[in-house]
C-alpha cells in the first residue's frame, strides 16, 4: 500500500543568477530565476521581486508584468514565466539583495540572492611603466577613475621561479566619488639594490573584488633579463673578446657577443661567434652533425706530429714473406 505526502505550502528553494560567473559586468544582460515547489492544489497568483526591500518587478496572474523603480525600462516584459526576471542591461545601481516572493492562494514563501555588478573602468591605459636600464630603476604608475564596487589590492614583487610574492604593496589611495564609483591611484619606484638576490622577478598588481574570481591588472617584468650568468665556453690555446653590455645584475646582457681567437700555431674549429640569448651562450650559425658545439683551438702540427708513430703491421708481414721467398 502506498501513500503520497503532499507539500504543506509553497516553498522557494533558490534564487539563481543564470551565469557561469557570480557577477555581471555593467552593460551586460542578467537573468534571475526563482525556483519554487508548490502543493498540488496551489496556484501562483503573484510573484514579487524586491531589491533591498523596494519592489522592482511584479508578476500577477492574468495581468501583464510591471517593472518599477531602478528596473523600470530595463526589463524584458515579453518574458511570461513568473519565475524569470530578465534585465536587458545592468548598471551599478542595480547591485543589491534581490528577494523573490511567491504568493499562492493564501500562502507565501520567499528567498533571496545578492547580485554583484562590476564596473570595469580600469583599462590597460590606466597603467604606466618605465624601465631605466642605466640606473636600473623601475617606475610603476596607475590612475583609475570610475571602478565599482570598491576594489581590494593584490600587488607586489613576484619571484617567478619559486612562484611567490616577495612583498605586498598597497594602493596609495582609494576614494569614493560623488556618483558612487571609486578613484584608485598607485605610484611606486623600485631600485635594483633591493632585489640583487632575485634575477627573475616581475611586478604584479591586480584589483580584486572579494568573493569573486574577477581581477584586472598588470604583470610587468622588472629590470630586464638577467643575462648569461655562466661564463662563455672556455677554449685552450685561445681567447675571446666580449662586447661590454651588462644587465642590472652585472652579468653579460642579452645580445652580448663573444668572438673567439686562437694562439699562433693553432686553428679554430667550430663557431667563432657566440651570442647571449635566453640566458645561454648560443653559437651563431646552425650546428650540424660533425660541427663543434664548443670552439676548439687545434694545433696546426697535429697530423705531422702523429705520422712518425704510424705503421701498418700487414705491410711489414708482406715484406717479410717476400724477403723469405727470395732467400729460398
Amino acid at each position: 500500500m502506498f501513500s503520497l505526502t503532499e507539500a504543506s505550502s509553497v516553498t522557494v528553494t533558490e534564487v539563481r543568477l543564470v551565469s557561469q560567473r557570480p557577477y555581471v559586468l555593467e552593460g551586460e544582460p542578467a537573468v534571475l530565476t526563482c525556483h519554487y515547489i508548490l502543493d498540488p492544489a496551489e496556484v501562483v497568483t503573484e510573484v514579487e521581486w524586491e531589491k533591498d526591500d523596494v519592489l522592482v518587478y511584479l508578476w500577477t496572474l492574468d495581468e501583464p508584468p510591471e517593472a518599477k523603480d531602478v528596473l523600470k525600462g530595463h526589463v524584458d516584459l515579453g518574458v511570461k514565466s513568473p519565475s524569470t526576471l530578465t534585465i536587458n542591461e545592468v548598471n551599478m545601481h542595480m547591485q543589491g539583495s534581490y528577494t523573490c516572493r511567491v504568493r499562492t492562494n493564501g500562502k507565501m514563501a520567499q528567498n533571496e540572492l545578492f547580485l554583484m555588478i562590476i564596473v570595469d573602468a580600469c583599462k590597460e591605459s590606466s597603467w604606466k611603466t618605465y624601465t631605466d636600464m642605466i640606473s636600473c630603476t623601475e617606475t610603476v604608475n596607475m590612475h583609475c577613475i570610475g571602478i565599482f564596487p570598491k576594489p581590494s589590492p593584490a600587488c607586489g614583487v613576484y619571484a617567478d621561479k619559486p612562484g611567490k610574492y616577495l612583498n605586498s604593496v598597497p594602493f596609495d589611495s582609494v576614494n569614493k566619488l560623488a556618483n558612487g564609483t571609486f578613484e584608485v591611484s598607485f605610484n611606486r619606484k623600485f631600485v635594483i639594490q633591493d632585489w640583487v638576490n632575485y634575477t627573475d622577478i616581475s611586478f604584479r598588481c591586480y584589483m580584486m573584488f572579494l568573493g569573486t574570481p574577477w581581477r584586472s591588472g598588470i604583470v610587468h617584468k622588472m629590470f630586464g633579463d638577467a643575462g648569461c650568468k655562466d661564463a662563455p665556453p672556455h677554449v685552450k690555446h685561445g681567447y675571446y673578446n666580449m662586447t661590454e653590455e651588462r644587465s642590472c645584475w652585472g652579468y653579460p646582457s642579452e645580445g652580448t657577443r663573444v668572438e673567439y681567437h686562437c694562439d699562433d700555431g693553432y686553428q679554430l674549429l667550430g663557431s667563432a661567434l657566440y651570442t647571449c640569448a635566453d640566458g645561454y651562450w648560443i653559437p651563431e650559425g646552425v650546428i650540424v652533425e660533425g660541427d663543434y658545439e664548443v670552439p676548439i683551438c687545434q694545433s696546426l702540427t697535429h697530423e705531422t706530429d702523429k705520422s712518425p708513430t704510424c705503421f701498418n703491421p700487414n705491410l711489414v708481414l708482406i715484406l717479410f714473406l717476400i724477403a723469405w721467398t727470395l732467400y729460398e
